[in-house]
């Protein structure tokens, strides 16, 4: 019987820094001890969630429960390694999606995450605790 915790490396994400998020994920895949854990490389995009084997087969993640089936196993998502640059996984989108799933991950949670993701209201926010900040100008483009 298989003992071993099911990490999730999920990467991707709806930025131009994909090809960053997925050399991120190579990189910590040849890191961990697949003695000690079963790998599994997620790759998020605004099209799809699938996971890609070692063999490059991919195989769609069920976004209701972030578990998937392979070879007629359920596989059940120990852990959620975030790699994602941007959006989703800097904001606090994944995170929350994974505190509703109840699937711990590596990063900090839902506040942190969207707080810092906006500079501008992070350095407002800060700055209503004495924090000095830099004098800034947000400029934004409109359509």
């Amino acid at each position: 019987m298989n003992h071993k915790k099911n990490i999730a490396i999920v990467a991707g994400g709806y930025s131009s820094e994909v090809v960053i998020s997925l050399k991120s994920a190579e990189g910590i895949y040849s890191f961990i001890d697949k003695e000690k854990y079963n790998l599994f490389t997620v790759i998020i995009t605004r099209d799809h969630w699938k996971v890609q084997l070692e063999n490059k087969k991919e195989i769609d993640i069920n976004k209701n429960d972030f578990n998937f089936v392979k070879e007629g196993e359920i596989i059940r998502v120990d852990f959620a390694y975030i790699t994602i640059h941007g959006t989703p996984g800097e904001n606090g989108l994944l995170q929350g999606y994974f505190d509703m799933l109840n699937v711990p991950y590596s990063c900090c949670g839902v506040l942190a995450s969207s707080l810092t993701f906006n500079k501008n209201f992070c350095k407002n926010y800060l700055r209503n605790f004495g924090v000095k900040i830099a004098p800034s100008v947000c400029l934004r483009k409109f359509n």
